[in-house]
């Protein structure tokens, strides 16, 4: 199989659901890339979201941001994408010319929606308004009073306005105040901490439970014993002991049989799962993110044939526990039976488990170059990826069930 790397960033709307993703070539905040042509660039994320893997397996039935560049938009062969499911996104470096006028006069009219990234009245983009359904500004870059302005130019028009390089929920929140709809960033992935307040009720019980589960010296019994005891639980373990993601062959009607028959550890992780996504005010792209890069580095561990896959899958679960849980993970570390060696995975990157996660955490963003984990071929690594996250888009849907 040839390289074959993609990356997705969420945009989310003010109830932090999904709108869209943002399809890139390698990770950065700015898509920045390196010393790579931007024709080159857009090419091959073009090639691979519809070519190699397939548009619906990358956003499913979201939309997509794709990155243009002038010669694309310039020649209507390279530009014949579904109107309905892609976003053209123009970048901050476009030329305001009259062939760059008429190539999205042709694009409007044939339905496409119009993004300018980075957007500034008194930049070339600003001459391209007349054409944008969508304007991403750069809440890092741009202080509030800047922005405050630029937003004030177009309340008068029907867009969208969207806050890129949001970092902090608090950041998110202030955006919201001063007049965006739609953020893109890291603001999920680093939380709001509030200090003094203890988590709520629900968020306590379900740590309780992940700590008895995610306990290496747990027997049987005792699994089977804490699953019966919720019969939620217990009703979804069997589902999913009863489907094909568990590769039995046989109807299991029983927690004894599903524990005996599928595993312990398989079990756990699939607690484990079941938990976090039960989470009531949890927001279902974080889980996404949490169950994909726990089946990556499992996956990662069994391809480099390293011991102990099922403590990789554990740090890929529990590597976004502080977001989901809205406290700092030292804190949330000390209440679970984590070894050293996880603890300092989760919060260090310590060690091959350490590296398993922030290869995942560069998947999320791309491909940047130099990645590797252990002598895996980079190609290899993408599929990985691409099989971990159809996994996790699955997983999400079968627990919200």
């Amino acid at each position: 199989m040839a390289e074959c790397f993609i990356g997705r960033q969420p945009i989310f709307n003010r109830n932090n659901e999904v709108y869209a993703y943002e399809l890139l070539y390698r990770g950065s905040q700015e898509n920045a890339i390196g010393d790579v042509d931007l024709d080159i660039a857009t090419s091959q994320v073009i090639m691979n979201a519809f070519v190699e893997i397939g548009l619906d397996n990358i956003v499913g039935h979201r939309l997509a941001f794709i990155n243009m560049t002038e010669q694309f938009l310039a020649t209507p062969e390279l530009t014949c994408f579904p109107p309905e499911q892609v976003v053209l996104e123009l970048p901050e470096c476009i030329s305001d010319t009259p062939e760059i006028h008429a190539a999205l006069e042709r694009l409007k009219g044939d339905g496409y929606t119009i993004a300018l990234n980075g957007y500034r009245s008194d930049t070339p983009l600003g001459q391209l308004l007349p054409y944008a359904d969508v304007i991403k500004l750069d809440a890092l870059e741009l202080d509030d009073d800047t922005l405050r302005n630029e937003l004030v130019t177009l309340k008068d028009r029907d867009l969208m306005l969207m806050a890129k390089r949001v970092e902090t929920t608090e950041r998110r929140d202030a955006l919201a105040e001063i007049g965006f709809d739609y953020f893109q960033g890291y603001f999920l992935s680093k939380p709001q901490i509030v200090t003094g307040k203890r988590l709520p009720t629900n968020k306590m019980t379900i740590l309780q439970l992940l700590t008895k589960v995610s306990d290496p010296n747990i027997d049987n019994d005792e699994l089977e014993q804490l699953i019966s005891q919720d019969a939620s639980l217990s009703l979804r373990v069997l589902r999913f002991v009863n489907s094909p993601l568990s590769g039995l062959a046989r109807e299991v009607d029983s927690i004894h049989q599903a524990v005996v028959l599928v595993g312990r550890n398989i079990i756990k992780n699939w607690v484990m799962l079941l938990t976090i996504a039960n989470l009531d005010d949890s927001i279902p792209e974080l889980i996404t993110m949490a169950f994909v890069r726990a089946k990556l580095c499992e996956k990662l561990a069994s391809e480099a044939r390293l011991e102990g896959k099922e403590s990789y899958f554990t740090v890929g679960l529990f590597s976004l526990v502080d977001a989901i849980m809205g406290k700092p993970i030292e804190e949330l570390l000390e209440t679970l039976p984590f070894t050293e060696e996880i603890k300092a995975a989760l919060t260090k990157h310590a060690g091959v488990k350490g590296k398993a996660l922030l290869c995942a955490e560069e998947l999320e963003l791309g491909a940047p170059e130099g990645l590797h984990f252990e002598d895996l071929p980079q190609a290899r690594i993408s599929e990985l990826y691409l099989e971990s996250l159809r996994w996790a888009d699955e997983m999400v849907g079968d627990t919200a069930a």
